[in-house]
């Protein structure tokens, strides 16, 4: 037997529900608006930092000075206290302008590695990265490098990638991997300059490479022919020492 309330008693029942729920709805309702205005006004908050941002970035930019080591630091600072993307920005441009006009290239490494931390892309991480294996390289820091390397994870940076890792087995006497970085590099479609680039480090880093195995055979063949020598010598002597 189906039991059906009529329209005044389901009208009685909303109004003793609401007489007991209201607090709660009103509370939801409360909620609800202040969550979408602070969202919309988070959104307007970021948009106009990022603006101001911008327009600071490109203040400080324009007062570079190559003859004047000081002019980057309002740059630096301005890197530290900012929270935006522009701070990331700011010291790539930093980190530049010390690597060319200062040559300080541990500065320049403090500066890029600073930007790991203000970003969770895959990509500005990889340039970054990139940039601290070449600083890395150039203070003779090849293992380093080679590690840091490791942690570039975007496959569109492999040629550069690759072609790095290509001069450091080179500097590090390693042609065999030097070759095999710089086909690695080749084989990852990189720019057509940076192709030709990579082929003539290639020539070269095979031509050390023969030269180095030669040498190499060349030394096991007189460590051999020495050590053939002295045995023919230890077997004469034993042969003397018999007849007496």
């Amino acid at each position: 037997m189906s039991y059906q309330l009529s329209g005044e008693e389901q009208f009685s029942e909303i109004k003793e529900f609401l007489a007991k729920k209201w607090k709660i709805i009103v509370a939801v309702i409360v909620i609800g608006l202040l969550a979408f205005y602070g969202w919309r006004y988070w959104q307007s908050y970021k948009l106009e930092k990022a603006i101001e941002s911008s327009d600071r970035y490109e203040q400080l930019i324009a007062k570079l000075d190559n003859n004047n080591p000081d002019s980057v630091n309002e740059l630096v600072s301005f890197a530290k206290d900012n929270n935006t993307i522009y701070s990331v920005f700011a010291n790539f441009r930093a980190a530049k302008f010390y690597v060319e006009q200062l040559k300080d290239y541990a500065g320049a490494e403090k500066l890029l590695t600073d930007t790991l931390s203000k970003t969770d892309s895959d990509v500005i991480k990889s340039i970054s990265y990139i940039r601290i294996a070449k600083i890395q390289y150039q203070l003779e820091h090849y293992q380093e490098s080679l590690a840091t390397l490791n942690k570039v994870t975007e496959k569109s940076w492999a040629p550069v990638v690759n072609d790095i890792r290509g001069d450091i087995s080179v500097k590090m006497n390693n042609y065999d991997e030097a070759v095999a970085a710089y086909n690695v590099a080749l084989s990852s479609s990189p720019t057509q300059a940076l192709e030709q680039n990579i082929k003539m480090k290639l020539n070269q880093a095979q031509y050390l490479k023969d030269k180095q195995q030669a040498e190499k055979a060349k030394q096991e063949e007189a460590a051999a022919k020495e050590k053939a020598k002295q045995e023919a010598e230890a077997k004469k002597n034993a042969a003397h020492e018999n007849e007496d």
